[in-house]
Formats: structure tokens, C-alpha cells, sequence
């Protein structure tokens, strides 16, 4: 199900403004394809690093070149000049993808989310707990490395798996939802399952 409002079109050119010490810079992209978008997540290793009593440190090395490199092939001008630390703020724009509500509708969820240009709508029917097992088997993989830490990386794939297995309708989008918002979406739904789950457990306590 579609709406006539088209919030989010992927294939829409982009310009993303950036202000700084020199004014605003214009830069004008392409939206990342979902392949893209799996391989900056692929690429960029989540450090988390143990300090002891409970506080971690989490840094992604080289996050910036990442980034650049990603902004380069989808820029459509090569004017302005950006450099890695902007370029990581003009894809951290095109990211931008936050949960506003998420409410039980039957068997269902319903996401809203946040996204360039306003709010969109998944409509989810509830995973099963092997679908929650089989998703979180896939989406992360964590590494032991010396010195308390550990390297983590996200494979997106794995929840868009399970999104279109989920997905019954979406409101705002005109052509193909991007696997990034895909991934927050069912984030969104299994957090909202784990919170059910939780408070039915206290219920029947």
C-alpha cells in the first residue's frame, strides 16, 4: 500500500549542505544504492574496547576514508572541494534514518520512521522467534581481540532478509525502500517484540 505522498524517493538527486569555517558548501549526490550501503557496513569495523566497571569505548577506525570513498562514486558535481571528515557528515545525512513510534497494530507492527525529507511507514507482521534467532545470527559478527577488545561487524543483509519477509505495506515511498531503512525497521520491531515479551513476563509474575 502506497500513499500519495511521496516522502522518500531514492532515485531523486540529493544536495547536502554543509556549513563550515568557509560558508556552505553544496554537495550534490546520488542516493546510495542498497550495495553500497552493505559495503560501507561491511567495511567499517566496530572497535569496542573494555575499560573496566562497566565502561566500554567504541571507535571505527578509518570511518572518514570510508566514507570518501563512498561519496566520490555517488557525487554527481566534483565541485566543492570536500574533505574525508565532511565527506563523513554529507553520508551521515543520507543515513539519517531514526525510529519515531512504534505501535502493535493485531499481529503487526507499525514503524515510523524519520527520514530525509519527513516521516515514513512500515508495516511489519510480528517474527517469530526463529526469524529473531536466525536474524541475529546473521546481523552481527563479533571477533575477540587482544587487549579487551572486540571487533564488530554488521552485516545489513540480514535484516533485509528478514524485512521482506515481514513487510506488509509501506506508506511514503515512491519505488524501492533503501536496505538501510529497512535495518532500522526491523530493529525497531524486535525491540518493540523484546519490550512485549518483558512486560508480559512481569505481568504474570
Amino acid at each position: 500500500m502506497q500513499t500519495n505522498t511521496i516522502i522518500f524517493d531514492a532515485t531523486r538527486p540529493v544536495a547536502i549542505q554543509l556549513r563550515g569555517p568557509e560558508g556552505v558548501k553544496t554537495v550534490r549526490v546520488c542516493f546510495p544504492s542498497d550495495d553500497d550501503w552493505a559495503e560501507r557496513q561491511r567495511r567499517r569495523k566496530v572497535i569496542v574496547k573494555s575499560l573496566g566497571r562497566g565502561i566500554s569505548e567504541t571507535t571505527i577506525p578509518n570511518g572518514e576514508e570510508i566514507d570518501a570513498a563512498l561519496l566520490a562514486k555517488i557525487r554527481t558535481e566534483e565541485e566543492p572541494e570536500v574533505d574525508a571528515f565532511e565527506a563523513q557528515k554529507v553520508i551521515e545525512q543520507l543515513a539519517t534514518c531514526d525510529v519515531d513510534d512504534v505501535v502493535l497494530a493485531g499481529d503487526a507492527f507499525r514503524v515510523t520512521l524519520r527520514v530525509l525529507g519527513g516521516a515514513v511507514t512500515h508495516l511489519l507482521k510480528m517474527p517469530s522467534a526463529k526469524d529473531v534467532n536466525a536474524y541475529r545470527r546473521g546481523f552481527a559478527r563479533v571477533l575477540d581481540l587482544p587487549f579487551n577488545r572486540q571487533e564488530l561487524t554488521i552485516n545489513i543483509r540480514a535484516a533485509a532478509d528478514l524485512w521482506k519477509k515481514l513487510i506488509e505495506a509501506t506508506e511514503g515511498y515512491a519505488g524501492d525502500v533503501p536496505i538501510i531503512h529497512q535495518a532500522v525497521a526491523v530493529k525497531a520491531a524486535i525491540d518493540a517484540l523484546d519490550t512485549s515479551f518483558q512486560e508480559d513476563r512481569e505481568a504474570n509474575f
